[in-house]
């Protein structure tokens, strides 16, 4: 076959096609990761992240909106973690690798009724436009869906009182904010996105946060709109979801969606029987450990690992290899380099051909 490029290599993926070689990217990677894989300090952060890419011969990057109401650091906890507060007064400590929030904005049934979000002629999407025009690789641009963007306001506990004591109100913030979302896509389209990545991790490690047949109703109805509004402007859409979603795949293929990420073996999940049944349905993408193999494990292991993913899930098409977050800080770089130099190598169509 002759060699794609970029992003007709991940739309090929996502149409369940087999393109020249298995796509791979990440949706993020950390500036301390970058900086060890480049053996620099960052001076500028766009060119660092473009090289690096060209590194590990990467074939996408994942942006997001730009400007909107300022969020505010205001403190360092005794790890070192920031801690920040947004327009709406929720404070959050971030890790690098989780969120954790300290304090929810939303607290009544009268909050959540009187809830709007930010006017969307406040937000940009300028990384879209710059990765786009200025570099090769498929532009995925991300917005949230209506889950956990939601919960953190409101605090997990009160989102479930809200569920079955005050749903209307509830409600009312998953229709505001799916509006925004709605907004932001068209944005994103605009400013020449090649994929919408809809972001909401809806599982645990064992499974749903909530029962599914409250997903059904409340969260899967408006993430197949965010899936249909992207179709609608010519674009694939992708879910990220983390935890064991396995329970979840009839309903995530019922939304319409052409990929899902981040499929983690660390919660149980079996990529290769969800290839066999719905591979035709959907694209696969992710399932390269991040908690003990790329952090914690030998490069000879990433390796290992990789290849066999490739052979058992790459035939066929409709896979695009990552891990199942973003490559962190705490990745060992030279596990991240054998990650990426052995889907190079083993990466072509045929699988397992010359």
């Amino acid at each position: 076959m002759t060699d794609l490029d970029k992003i007709e290599r991940v739309r090929c993926a996502l149409r369940r096609e087999e393109p020249d070689k298995v796509p791979k990217g990440e949706l993020q990677i950390h500036d301390e990761l970058v900086e060890a894989l480049l053996g620099e300090c960052i001076k500028d952060s766009f060119e660092a992240h473009v090289r690096v890419r060209d590194l590990l011969h990467i074939d996408l990057v994942n942006t997001g909106l730009s400007g909107g109401p300022a969020t505010e650091r205001i403190a360092t906890t005794t790890e070192g973690y920031a801690v920040y507060r947004d327009w709406l007064g929720n404070e959050w400590v971030e890790s690098g690798k989780t969120r954790t929030y300290l304090k929810n904005a939303l607290h009544s049934e009268e909050d959540l009724g009187g809830f709007q979000m930010p006017n969307i002629s406040l937000y940009r999407a300028d990384g879209v436009t710059r990765w786009a025009k200025e570099t090769d690789f498929c532009v995925f641009a991300q917005v949230g869906g209506v889950f956990d963007s939601i919960y953190p306001i409101i605090g997990f506990n009160n989102y479930v009182k809200a569920l079955y004591t005050y749903p209307d109100a509830l409600k009312h913030v998953i229709e505001e904010v799916y509006r925004f979302n709605l907004e932001v896509i068209r944005l994103y389209a605009e400013a020449g996105a090649h994929v919408i990545l809809v972001g909401d991790d809806l599982a645990y490690d064992s499974g749903p946060f909530i029962p599914p047949r409250l997903l059904r109703q409340y969260v899967f109805p408006y993430l197949a709109g965010e899936a249909k509004a992207a179709h609608d402007l010519g674009l694939p859409a992708i879910l990220h979801t983390d935890g064991n979603i396995t329970s979840l795949m009839d309903e995530i293929v019922g939304a319409d969606f052409d990929g899902i990420h981040s499929l983690q073996p660390s919660c149980g999940v079996d990529i290769v029987k969800i290839k066999k049944d719905w591979g035709k349905q959907i694209c696969l993408m992710g399932n390269v450990d991040l908690d003990t193999l790329l952090t914690l494990g030998k490069p000879e292991e990433v390796e290992a690992e990789v290849r066999r993913l490739i052979r058992e899930v790459g035939p066929g098409g409709g896979y695009i290899l990552s891990t199942t977050n973003v490559l962190t800080r705490y990745t060992i770089p030279e596990n991240a380099l054998a990650m990426y130099r052995a889907a190079e190598r083993y990466g072509h169509y045929p699988i397992g051909g010359p």
